[in-house]
C-alpha cells in the first residue's frame, strides 16, 4: 500500500511538472504598451513618453509606449502578441476576450459628471460612465426620436459609448439604427463633436462630456454643442493584457499603474491621456452587460 501510494505521489509531481513546463508565458525584454486613439492623436503621442518613463521606473525594465492607428489595430496587436499591453476601451476589450487576446486586470475610475459637464468632485470615484448625445445648437434637435434622418458623428464603430450603447438607445426609441439614420466615424471623441462645429454632423454620440477636451480652444462649447440626453451605465475602460504574459509580470504591472495613480505627477499624465482619475482590480464578468448589447446588435450591418 506504502509502495502504491508512493508511486502515486511521484506521478502526480511528475504530472504537476509536466504541466508548469507546458504552460509557455510571454516574459518580453521590452514591455509593449498601447494607447487606442479615443482622442486627437496628437494629445497621445505627447503624453507617451511621460506615461512610458513612469512605467519604466515602476518596472525597472524597458517600456515602448506607442499609439494605436485604430481600435482594431491595437486588438490585431495584441492577438500577434507584438502588445502585450493594451489600454482597451470597453467594447473593443470585450472583441479581444472573445478572441482570447486579452485579459483585464484594472478599470478606470472617473468623477462622474453632471449634465453640463461638471465634475462631481465631491462625490466618490466611479467605475462607470454614460453616453450623451450632444447636438448644434441650431439642429433643432431635442430627442433621440429627433435623430432620424440626421447625421450623427461617432469616435468608431468599435467605441462602447460612441455607438454600442447608442446604437441600443435609437432601438429603444423606434428608430433603426442602420436605416434612419447616417453615422459619421470622426475617428475620436473629440473629434466627433468637432464634426458637430464644422457642420458635417447634426448631432454626436461621446462620453459624458467629452466637451471638456476641447474647452481651450471653444471656450463657449456648452452653448455651441448642446447636451440632450444620456444612456444608462457603461463598465469604465480597461487596462488588458495578452492572457499568456508571465504572471509575475502582470502582477508588476496591476501594482505599477496602480502606484502611478497613487501618485500626484503620476496621476496628471493618466488624467491627461484618458481622464483616468485612478483604477481598481477588474474582472471579466464586470463587462458581461457589454455582451448583452453587442449580441442584441448583430442583426445590424455596418461594415
Amino acid at each position: 500500500m506504502k509502495k502504491i501510494l508512493l508511486v502515486l505521489v511521484v506521478l502526480l509531481v511528475f504530472i504537476g511538472i509536466a504541466g508548469c513546463q507546458g504552460e509557455e508565458y510571454v516574459n518580453p525584454d521590452v514591455l509593449e504598451v498601447q494607447l487606442i486613439p479615443s482622442r486627437d492623436s496628437a494629445v497621445l503621442d505627447a503624453q507617451r513618453g511621460p506615461l512610458e518613463a513612469l512605467l519604466e521606473a515602476e518596472l525597472d525594465m524597458e517600456v515602448n509606449v506607442t499609439v494605436a492607428t485604430d481600435y482594431n489595430a491595437l486588438i490585431e496587436g495584441m492577438a500577434s502578441g507584438q502588445i502585450h499591453v493594451g489600454l482597451l476601451a470597453t467594447t473593443a476589450y470585450v472583441l479581444a476576450h472573445e478572441e482570447g487576446a486579452a485579459k483585464v486586470i484594472l478599470k478606470s475610475l472617473r468623477y462622474d459628471v453632471d449634465d453640463n459637464g461638471n465634475e462631481l468632485t465631491d462625490e466618490p470615484l466611479v467605475d462607470g460612465y454614460k453616453s450623451q448625445l450632444v447636438v448644434g445648437a441650431n439642429s433643432g434637435i431635442t430627442s433621440v426620436e429627433g435623430l432620424a434622418g440626421k447625421r450623427i458623428a461617432i469616435a468608431s464603430f468599435t467605441s462602447t459609448s460612441g455607438f454600442v450603447w447608442p446604437a441600443n438607445l435609437l432601438a429603444d426609441h423606434d428608430l433603426d439604427p442602420e436605416e434612419d439614420v447616417t453615422w459619421v466615424n470622426a475617428g475620436g471623441h473629440d473629434n466627433a463633436i468637432l464634426a458637430i462645429i464644422n457642420g458635417d454632423a447634426d448631432a454626436a454620440f461621446t462620453f459624458k462630456d467629452a466637451r471638456t477636451l476641447l474647452v481651450e480652444d471653444y471656450p463657449n462649447i456648452n452653448s455651441q454643442v448642446l447636451f440632450v440626453t444620456d444612456t444608462t451605465v457603461i463598465p469604465n475602460d480597461t487596462i488588458s493584457v495578452i492572457p499568456n504574459l508571465d504572471p509575475d509580470l502582470v502582477d508588476r504591472i496591476t501594482d505599477a499603474f496602480l502606484a502611478i495613480a497613487a501618485d500626484p505627477d503620476g496621476l496628471a499624465i493618466v488624467n491627461a491621456i484618458y481622464s483616468h482619475k485612478g483604477y481598481a482590480i477588474a474582472t471579466d464578468a464586470d463587462y458581461d452587460i457589454v455582451r448583452t448589447y453587442l449580441n442584441r446588435q448583430k442583426e445590424w450591418d455596418f461594415s
